[in-house]
């Protein structure tokens, strides 16, 4: 079965977009979650039980919880290209054509006031939220949400630990990829009029979110 480039897809978003990473300050804010919003989980925030996801945006497989959650997800899956020759036979039985994928650019983001284009590309360089936050701008969203996007310390909203250790020196109390989101997000809410807001405590120079 070929894999779609979500780009080249019928696949959207929706106007209204919550994107849910697995740290520890959205633990207390699940519940809070609006039901009329698409709800994406990046990474392991598909082990969440409290959220029952409509994506699950993939950025690497190479991790001890990824084979458990790719044995139980049976929705939507957006990897990563780099992440694209790890899909398994397990993937695609369980999720079969809700299987896409996307190109990361060369050019990644920077801590720049100026920001590269992101019309129709998705950039890395500020973690796997930022990838989604690209996504769901991309296909749609007018109004992006985040939960649990703490970007400070190594720990995951069940206790555990990030294990990998190329993190362990860039996850400190201010993750050094704020700095390249940040932009990003100034850009989404003053040049592109999307309005961005967060559930729960983060680094990010958001507001909170308001009904």
């Amino acid at each position: 079965m070929k894999i779609l480039n979500v780009f080249d897809s019928n696949l959207t978003a929706g106007e209204k977009v919550c994107i849910i990473a697995p740290g520890p300050n959205g633990s207390q804010h699940y519940h809070e979650i609006p039901k009329d919003f698409t709800k994406i989980v990046v990474n392991k925030a598909v082990q969440i039980e409290e959220i029952e996801p409509d994506w699950w945006v993939i950025a690497h497989t190479d991790t001890s919880w990824f084979n458990k959650a790719d044995r139980h997800y049976s929705g939507t899956r957006v990897y990563s290209n780099r992440a694209l020759p790890s899909i398994s036979k397990t993937a695609m039985e369980m999720s079969a054509d809700k299987v896409y994928f996307f190109n990361l650019e060369k050019e990644p983001l920077r801590d720049e006031k100026v920001l590269l284009p992101i019309n129709g590309l998705i950039r890395y360089g500020a973690t796997v939220s930022a990838l989604a936050i690209q996504l769901a701008y991309n296909l749609g969203a007018k109004e992006i949400l985040l939960c649990g996007v703490d970007m400070s310390g190594n720990s995951y909203w069940d206790k555990t630990e990030n294990e990998d250790p190329e993190v362990l020196n860039i996850h400190g109390d201010i993750w050094s990829s704020v700095k390249r989101l940040n932009p990003l997000l100034h850009y989404l809410r003053n040049e592109l009029n999307i309005k961005v807001s967060t559930l729960s405590e983060s680094k990010l120079d958001i507001p909170y979110y308001t009904k």
